[in-house]
């Protein structure tokens, strides 16, 4: 049986590895909202004009860990994705609105998370 500092190391180590699942839980609940709101807002054409629903219906979102990174992502899974995001000085773009929506609460969440 652990005592002293191997007892503390391993409670610490369990807390950094519960709020790590926790976090990464978050990315992916967020990731899940975010898509879903991305297609009930671009299904009436919000961000462009749905001309084949290609892109609409390729666009993406998933949560990573990379290291000591955790976090979520929305992408195109078609080639002219970009386009659809640049053209027009982003007249038409759809990530960014997107995430600018869910951000702010995703921070507050892992800092309630944090304890911060």
């Amino acid at each position: 049986m652990a005592s002293g500092v191997g007892l503390v190391k391993r409670n610490i180590r369990g807390i950094y590895d519960r709020r790590r699942a926790a976090i990464y839980a978050l990315s992916l609940r967020y990731a899940g909202l975010a898509i879903n709101y991305f297609r009930q807002q671009q299904a009436g054409g919000a961000f462009w004009n749905n001309q084949t629903n290609q892109a609409k219906d390729r666009m993406f979102t998933d949560a990573y860990i990379l290291g000591n990174i955790i976090g979520w992502f929305m992408a195109h899974g078609v080639e002219y994705g970009p386009y659809l995001e640049l053209a027009n000085d982003g007249k038409n773009q759809a990530i960014r609105p997107v995430i600018n929506r869910f951000a702010p609460r995703f921070f507050r969440d892992v800092q309630e998370i944090m304890g911060a």
